[in-house]
């Protein structure tokens, strides 16, 4: 590989209700809302050969959300697409779920139900294996997206391995 790669730098996802989004991330995560656009004055050429959307799409409005020290947030908000689609689920071919790692899963975890959030089974601890110490739990958004939260000391791959994945603690 010829050029260096920094990392990731935001995950976007489509959102039925961009203000809906925005609150939901705010209120769940302490997002910060960096920048908004606002509807793009582009043609179906640009959405469809650019983007890659549907016929008759457009943006109605885009917005950065800063999170903590990792990954930014992009969240849409299109017409032209049926809004009352579910994201796939994790099982499905292109499912996907964004994990955000926090100090304390089981503090966050309460903190969300109290919020009136539904969390699936958990927290969980992972005991052995290369995710062992691994501390998580998933719930979805609103809309549908599917999430996660975790917390962990070190990871059991640690052990045998000079790689590490991203953490928000500095070794």
């Amino acid at each position: 590989m010829a050029e260096h790669i920094y990392g990731m730098h935001h995950i976007g996802i489509t959102v039925p209700n961009i203000d809906e989004g925005i609150s939901f991330f705010k209120a769940v995560f302490g997002t910060v809302e960096v920048f908004r656009t606002g509807p793009f004055d582009v043609d179906e050429t640009f959405m469809q050969r650019r983007l890659g959307a549907g016929p008759g799409t457009k943006i109605r409005d885009l917005v950065f959300l800063k999170c903590g020290a990792g990954t930014n947030l992009e969240l849409f908000e299109y017409s032209g697409e049926d809004s009352k689609a579910r994201p796939k689920r994790n099982s499905e071919i292109g499912g996907t779920h964004l994990c955000f790692e926090v100090e304390d899963v089981v503090a966050s975890a309460a903190r969300l139900r109290a919020q009136g959030i539904e969390m699936l089974d958990g927290p969980n601890l992972v005991e052995d294996g290369p995710l062992a110490g691994f501390h998580w739990v998933y719930f979805n958004t609103p809309w549908g997206q599917s999430l996660e939260i975790a917390s962990f000391e070190s990871l059991g791959y640690e052990k045998t391995s000079k790689h590490r994945l991203w953490r928000a603690k500095a070794d």
